[in-house]
């Protein structure tokens, strides 16, 4: 990492708005001693939302309470190189002492079972992003893979509501548009994008319409690009390059007029490994046809994988 880039990362807080494998067990080359946080911390990352729960499956909110324990007892096993974030002073006091601020998240809404009450327990509890709904349909309403976006539904106006008010951020990923569009017009707080890609330059069902990025900029929200191979080209031969992400960043700059509404979420670290790929097994039988027939060296940007290649953002050697 030249001294430049290093100095870069020293004087700004470095986040990625969706990381979703912080309990992962560290791979070989993180070297004795270390694990995914050091790894994290080492690339210039200061700041990450971790993904605690998706709705790949029907969960309840004592699922999210499980989750919620193990990622405080991560803080309290690790303490002095990992802070939960509850305010956002937190995450200045975790740059200042050299630590990764962790913000809980969820990817779905389905742990709430219907009861907007939950919004704010599950705020009291740590949560701090709600991802509204995940791909298909909801007691909110509908996401990306649904076959008809009937859009936001009564409950899902109120827990919109809910959420600004006890100031839980508001992510429309994996959401329809005609879905993401209510949220963000109902929406009194910025809402966001933790991770998709741009629908003029990759004409995927996740990615952002020129539309929504203009929603976003009125909103005063965040469009989080993602790096996987679907969602920067439709090239789905070939990896991506860095320029493709590159030229993703600059269509929203385009539009908004600035850099001020654009953030990076990279949606998990992940490496081969046999854990990985029972996971994938089971989550394709229930999910099918959400890879969209690419075989598995085109799913994501390889290149994003390993943080110490973050400078370049190059693609690993064969």
């Amino acid at each position: 990492m030249s001294e430049q880039v290093k100095n870069i990362f020293k004087q700004n807080i470095i986040v990625d708005g969706l990381f979703h494998a912080i309990l992962k067990d560290p791979p070989p080359e993180c070297g004795i001693g270390k694990d995914i946080v050091d790894m994290i911390l080492d690339g210039g990352v200061n700041c990450i939302s971790n993904s605690v729960l998706d709705d790949v499956y029907p969960f309840k909110f004592i699922d999210l309470c499980h989750e919620i324990y193990d990622h405080f007892l991560l803080q309290d096993v690790i303490p002095e190189k990992l802070l939960v974030v509850d305010h956002f002073d937190d995450i200045l006091k975790a740059k200042k002492e050299g630590k990764l601020a962790l913000i809980l998240s969820t990817q779905g809404t389905d742990s709430l079972q219907g009861d907007v009450r939950l919004v704010s327990l599950a705020y009291k509890l740590g949560i701090r992003i709600m991802q509204i709904t995940y791909n298909y349909e909801c007691a909110l309403g509908s996401g990306a893979y649904a076959t008809v976006d009937n859009g936001l539904t009564h409950y899902g106006r109120q827990v919109i509501t809910e959420m600004n008010r006890v100031g839980m951020v508001i992510d429309v990923s994996h959401v329809g548009q005609k879905t993401a569009m209510q949220a963000i017009e109902r929406s009194e707080k910025p809402v966001i994008y933790s991770h998709s890609g741009v629908k003029a330059i990759a004409n995927h069902v996740r990615n952002v319409s020129d539309d929504h990025i203009r929603a976003i900029k009125r909103n005063g929200g965040v469009v989080g690009l993602c790096p996987h191979c679907v969602f920067t080209t439709d090239a789905h031969d070939k990896r991506p390059t860095v320029e493709d992400f590159i030229n993703a960043m600059l269509h929203v700059a385009n539009i908004t007029g600035s850099m001020d509404n654009i953030g990076i979420g990279t949606d998990r670290w992940s490496r081969d490994t046999m854990g990985n790929s029972f996971k994938k097994v089971g989550f394709e039988r229930t999910t099918r046809g959400f890879f969209g027939g690419f075989d598995s060296n085109s799913k994501h940007v390889e290149g994003f994988n390993y943080y110490d290649e973050w400078e370049n953002l190059a693609p690993r050697s064969p």
